[in-house]
């Protein structure tokens, strides 16, 4: 006896013939009982780390023609990535290149080769001042073959290795742009610090690179000129020609090179500011090009002592003329002149005075940080200079300079609203200067610079670090906490149910700048157009006003309840008016519009009384549907659909729906009627495929049917044109996790890409092949609104979905082969609108997205128009998807933060002028609720009691349930450096509009300790904190109210996070790493100090601490502690609870590329994300719900954390083993390997601590680049890769597989399990 079933296999639901036969054996073979791990043995498991988001803090920010003359490029450089931007001729910036596979940080940069703007130069060589940004092609240059086009310049990176990698664009065959990079390994491995000091010379033959002391070293490079003919013949490129170290005797502080005299462009001018015996020196090296450096830098200079008041120059600025330079120092301003000829002149230079300005946050007065030479014309520079000099609050002042006089004069510019830090450079475009600036604190800004008239701004630079705390919305905060702080309970993953995703915030900059960030990730749309209507509508249409011919660009078509409007929308935007009578004539507003469509042959409108057509003569008729369908009784129509003048409507008359179809050819003068079809139940949405066949969904009986008919057909809708799609869901789909046995109507379908999408009124997307149903997957809990627009700039169609107020992108899937789902990591973006002019606003609800043909010349941008409640709005929806993160200004430094669920809102410390405070913010507007209350006289003051103190800071935020017999308190829990453990109390008031306030004061306070509180939690009946190195158990005395201390226990170091676990304390030192101590029993335990039970067998500079489940969420005793320390380390601690005594076991370490500040879970997974992500492949769930784990650094980037079992972790470090070889992958870090028979990469267990770690974001590189065939090119690889795919669950995922191509295509799918988006 046999019968069919659903099974879960290859990552998807399949239906199979199951004999009874072999379930009885099944079940007979699975009584035996489960091997459990024993109870003092650690976990075996593995971590898979990678970056979700990365930073935008910027080292330098450099303008450099990678590609042409023509192309306003301009590099942003971090730590570890260098993103390419081209400068519009709108002053907006786009992303054309994104490079972060260089295995090491980024220690300096600098831009190799020249560009001039000459008066004399033609179009072709885009140099000439009177040349035009927007005149440009902007493809010239690029589709020509790597022998013809060679760029101008090129990027040089000094790695933290020594290396130097040189860096320029091209096109690839695939016709996407790619870099071209060549290495040049570090002279000496053993340097400290190699690159601290870059410098170039200005004609780009030499550079000069210093450690911090004792050694610099001198590269000739090659003129750029040969390395063009080099490029021509394909033969590799070597941009060094030689290399020369020196020695020096003491602190190099400065190095630059020196500009010639006019006229003598070989004369090569090294200048060194050395330190020795607390005195500095100008040391300069003079040679020409081409002369031996070995002979030059024979031997070492003593120089010339520098004054006393340019001892310690914080810039050195080589001027054009008189091979001169400037000095800045704290104390003075100066130009240096006589650099080559007996001892230099320093002249001290007067500069206006500017007071610090709010954006400055030291004690002393604000630095000097940056400056940068603006484009002139080639002679300008023989006489004259110019440059810009940057402060770090903001102050910038323009500085001219002769060959007269040196410094001619200098001009306060403005000052800036933002602070400025060395990434700092000014480009040009269309005769205007315009300021980059970036920043260390928030985001930076860029201005247009025009002649004689106010400053524009044109953008900001994102940038949300330092971030040192973040916050989720997740109601539980620990991996098996029974319920949240408001009684719901936690419920294991398989019982969980779809939910609105977590949000996550963090604190970010400082001083004025500083703010509350909310992370979000996907798809940027600007909005250009916000226009409110003032009445609801729910769909909108854009076209081109060609056919009216009068002064609009555009007319958009609203369709409300009862009628339609029509907006005229100039080419600005500006003055967007509703059309009058005499400007409506070719649309029908009477009625609501049901469809449109706009072609060369003229403007189709459908709506539910007239059919108008509008032909390319301008003239306008109308049909009435009795008329076109030949009925004399009532037609109601409530659905149309158009393409390519066919049109489809549903109508129905009584209960009765039929569908009636005809054709509109221009030059006749009615449609030509084509049939009409009855249908059997609701129609709840139509569409036409691009074969013109009729695509109608039905609602009868609880069901849903998809129904399909030719467009000449007559008669009744026969049972074979008709697909149950309810059915058909449930066979190939899981159940949803809402515990819904079935879907809702089809709302909308829409046909792209060969299939057939169809969007539900309870949030599902169906994809279908013919009959058949792919996949569904849930993107919300109301209606998913498809849309779909061919654009004219691009073959691809724009696929929308509009569903819980949100709108996602749909891309194709590149699929990897037929018998596995393609890879989904890129395949659906969701899309933000943002206003550019208020950072802090949420993004308007989108009810309706559609794309339009609207601005042909921005390929880089697709228009969007947006239906938003009585709002239209028209968007620029970017290609790439990045972090598209909000900011909340708090108006000073934020250093915690947390969120409340009893009061829904973040609560975070906030420093304002020196002075520590509480901030209560709203999540959705960012409105500060907080009102401070005086305890005493119940009044508002500016500070709470034990808060305001000038000099004090926050250490530590957190809620404490304090719970007294059947009475419940809420307290937030603050402690300080000043010593002071405060709990405060809050209340909410109501008020008419917007969320309540709240009301705040401090209800009890423990002060007068000598050191800082540096961390504290509550439990039920009391609070447990760390006091400098002491930790105290304090419990509440009602009577007298206040905190009582009953137990105390002694550190070897101050605990900065402390957490309660299966009845231990875990404390987390700044130097000892973890120790777990018994906790308490209670105010009478008999004990006065804690024993200490388990600690970390490894000293760590820890950080931050999370505690995750195991092998096993059901096991409280299996748990892991995830350790992050200052040295980039994460480790896994496995805690044996049962062995007192016993030292703590590392699982697992990592090394990552910046430490970990603080360690947070959140169920932050969007909504399509959370039906297909549960743990499968080898993945363990993190916490009892299967939260993610995510961790942030400093610079703004966060990690997100991966529990894997053995056997995937030896598939995926196996990837890895094979990848840190190769190349393609590790293009500067790799270690060639010419015989794999002497070279093991079989993953080891024996020194696990660090090799059980996976780096996730090495194996995104193997994804995207699709390269496990090349990396398995050898047999051996190849044989074992298929024994480790075999073993990943026991063999689940690859029986019945044969063939070489269904291996990789499930690897493919593996890894893109693992490394898809989780924001």
């Amino acid at each position: 006896m046999s019968f069919y079933t659903n099974v879960f296999r290859g990552g998807q639901w399949t239906t199979e013939t199951v004999d009874i036969k072999d379930i009885v054996k099944a079940n007979s073979g699975s009584q035996e009982p489960k091997k459990q791990r024993s109870p003092n043995k650690a976990p075996q498991l593995g971590l898979l780390t990678r970056t979700v988001v990365e930073s935008h803090a910027l080292n330098f920010i450099l303008p450099v023609r990678l590609r042409s003359p023509q192309h306003n490029d301009v590099a942003f450089i971090g730590d570890h990535d260098v993103r390419i931007q081209e400068l519009g001729s709108d002053g907006r910036l786009r992303e054309i290149a994104r490079k972060s596979d260089f295995g090491s940080r980024i220690r300096n940069a600098c831009v190799v080769g020249t560009f001039d703007i000459r008066e004399d130069a033609d179009g072709d060589g885009g140099t000439a001042q009177s040349l035009k940004m927007e005149d440009v092609d902007p493809e010239a240059g690029l589709t020509d073959t790597p022998n013809v086009q060679f760029p101008p310049q090129m990027l040089l990176l000094v790695m933290e290795c020594g290396d130097s990698i040189f860096l320029f664009l091209r096109r690839g065959s695939d016709g996407c742009l790619e870099f071209v990079a060549s290495c040049c390994p570090s002279p000496r491995k053993q340097l400290v610090y190699p690159g601290f000091h870059l410098a170039i010379d200005p004609s780009s033959r030499y550079v000069a690179l210093a450690c911090a002391q004792d050694f610099f070293v001198v590269y000739e490079l090659e003129s750029m000129e040969n390395l063009g003919q080099a490029y021509a013949i394909n033969d590799s490129l070597k941009p060094v020609r030689s290399i020369r170290p020196r020695t020096v005797r003491g602190v190099i502080y400065q190095i630059q090179f020196l500009y010639p005299r006019p006229g003598d462009d070989r004369h090569i001018i090294l200048l060194l500011i050395i330190v020795r015996n607390n005195r500095s020196s100008m040391v300069t090296y003079e040679w020409n090009t081409g002369d031996d450096l070995s002979m030059v830098l024979a031997e070492e200079k003593r120089g010339h002592r520098m004054p006393v008041e340019n001892q310690m120059p914080i810039l050195i600025i080589p001027l054009t003329v008189k091979s001169a330079f400037i000095a800045i120092s704290p104390e003075q301003v100066s130009v240096c002149t006589e650099t080559l000829h007996g001892p230099p002149y320093f002249e001290a230079v007067e500069m206006q005075d500017k007071p610090p300005t709010r954006n400055h946050h030291g004690r002393g007065p604000p630095l000097w940080t940056a400056w940068a030479r603006p484009f002139r014309l080639s002679p300008y520079f023989k006489t004259r200079d110019c440059i810009y000099l940057a402060r770090e609050d903001g102050v910038v002042i323009f500085i001219e300079a002769d060959s007269e006089s040196a410094l001619d004069r200098s001009t306060f510019m403005d000052t800036f609203d933002s602070n400025i830090s060395k990434a700092f450079t000014c480009l040009f475009d269309q005769y205007t200067d315009v300021l980059m600036l970036g920043s260390e604190s928030g985001p930076g800004a860029i201005w247009k610079v025009p002649a004689r008239q106010p400053l524009e701004l044109l953008g900001t630079l994102p940038n949300w670090s330092p971030t040192v705390d973040f916050a989720t919305t997740d109601e539980f905060s620990t991996w098996n906490q029974p319920s949240s702080s408001l009684g719901n309970p936690m419920k294991p993953w398989g019982e969980g149910k779809i939910r609105k995703p977590d949000r996550v915030f963090a604190t970010s900059g400082n001083g004025a700048k500083g703010s509350i960030t909310e992370y979000r990730y996907g798809l940027k749309a600007e909005i250009a157009l916000d226009l409110d209507y003032g009445t609801e509508f729910k769909q909108a249409w854009l076209f081109p006003a060609e056919h009216l011919g009068n002064n609009a660009e555009h007319h958009v078509v609203l369709s409300m309840a009862t009628c339609s409007a029509l907006l005229l929308i100039p080419e600005d935007f500006s003055q967007v008016q509703e059309a009058k009578a005499a400007d409506a004539t070719a649309y029908d507003l009477s009625a609501p519009t049901l469809a449109m469509e706009y072609s060369d042959d003229g403007l189709i409108q459908v709506t539910k009384e007239w059919v108008v057509v509008t032909g390319p003569d301008k003239n306008t008729r109308r049909f009435r549907y009795r008329d076109i369908i030949s009925s004399d009784g009532e037609i109601v129509v409530s659905d149309a659909a158009i393409l390519d003048g066919r049109v489809a409507v549903s109508a129905y008359s009584g209960t009765d729906f039929h569908i009636h179809t005809f054709i509109i050819t221009p030059g006749q003068d009615a449609p030509t009627y084509c049939g009409s079809v009855s249908v059997d139940g609701d129609v709840t949405s139509l569409s036409l495929a691009p074969d013109y066949t009729v695509l109608a969904g039905i609602w009868k009986d609880g069901q849903v049917f998809l129904a399909k008919t030719l467009l000449q057909t007559v008669g009744h809708c026969r049972p074979q044109d008709v697909q149950n799609i309810s059915q058909a869901v449930l066979e190939v789909a899981p159940p949803s996790t809402n515990g819904d046995t079935g879907i809702g109507a089809i709302a909308s379908i829409i046909s792209a890409w060969g299939f057939v999408l169809l969007g539900t009124r309870s949030g599902e997307v169906i994809r279908m092949s013919g009959t058949s149903i792919i996949e569904c997957e849930k993107f919300g809990v109301t209606a998913a609104h498809i849309t779909c627009s061919r654009m004219g700039h691009t073959l691809e169609p724009v696929v929308l979905v509009s569903c819980d107020r949100n709108l996602i992108h749909l891309r194709r899937r590149r699929a990897c082969h037929a018998l596995f789902d393609s890879t989904r990591s890129n395949d659906r973006w969701q899309v933000w609108p943002v206003d550019a002019s208020n950072l802090a606003a949420l993004p308007p609800p989108v009810e309706y997205g559609i794309a339009v043909n609207l601005s042909p010349e921005k390929d880089y941008v697709t228009p969007v128009l947006v239906v938003s409640g009585t709002k239209v709005l028209i968007v620029e929806m970017q290609h790439q998807p990045g972090p598209v993160n909000r900011q909340l200004p708090v108006g000073g430094t934020p250093t915690k933060v947390i969120y409340s669920e009893h009061l829904q809102c973040l609560v975070a410390a906030v420093h304002r002028e020196g002075k520590p405070t509480l901030a209560f913010l709203d999540p959705e507007t960012g409105e500060d609720l907080g009102r401070p209350l005086d305890k005493k006289t119940n009044k508002e003051v500016e500070f709470i009691s034990g808060l305001g103190k000038a000099g004090d800071r926050i250490f530590g935020l957190g809620e404490w349930k304090f719970v007294k017999g059947s009475t419940t308190w809420r307290y937030i829990l603050v402690n300080t450096k000043g010593g002071r453990m405060i709990v405060v109390s809050t209340s909410k008031e109501a008020r008419d509009r917007g969320p309540p306030l709240i009301r705040y004061w401090m209800q009890f306070q423990k002060k007068g300790f000598d050191r800082p509180v540096y961390s504290a939690i509550g439990f039920e009946s009391g609070l447990i904190y760390c006091v400098g190195q002491t930790v105290y158990w304090d419990a509440m005395d009602l009577t007298e109210k206040r905190l009582v201390t009953f137990k105390k226990h002694e550190l070897g170091s101050p605990a900065t996070s402390l957490r309660l676990s299966n009845g231990k304390l875990m404390a987390l030192t700044t130097r000892d790493s973890l120790e777990v101590i018994d906790s308490y029993t209670g105010p009478d335990d008999a004990q006065s100090a804690g024993t200490q039970s388990h600690i970390d067998p490894q000293t760590r500079n820890a950080i931050h601490m999370i505690e995750v489940a195991g092998t096993q969420p059901d096991d409280p005793w299996g748990s892991i502690v995830l350790v992050a320390d200052r040295e980039c380390g994460v480790g896994g601690l496995w805690v044996p609870y049962k062995t007192p005594g016993r030292e703590c076991e590392v699982v697992f370490s990592a090394e990552l590329p910046r430490s970990i500040r603080r360690f947070r879970r959140g169920r932050t997974r969007p909504i399509w994300e959370q039906a297909q992500h549960k743990p499968m492949y080898g993945r363990l769930a993190s916490t009892l719900d299967d939260a993610e784990i995510l961790g942030i650094s400093l610079d703004g980037s966060m990690q997100h954390f991966t529990l894997l079992n053995v056997d995937i972790w030896r598939l995926l470090r196996f990837i890895q083993n094979i990848a840190l070889t190769n190349e393609e992958i590790n293009p500067f870090t790799h270690e060639p390997v010419d015989d794999y028979s002497r070279y093991s990469v079989e993953p080891r267990k024996e020194a696990r601590e660090m090799l059980m770690h996976v780096d996730g974001d090495m194996l995104l590189r193997c994804l995207e680049r699709r390269a496990l065939e090349r990396l398995l090119s050898w047999a051996d690889h190849e044989k074992r890769f298929v024994e480790l795919l075999d073993g990943v669950e026991n063999g689940e995922y690859t029986a019945g597989l044969s063939r070489r191509e269904e291996y990789y295509g499930l690897a493919y799918n593996i890894l893109d399990y693992f490394l898809r988006p989780v924001l």
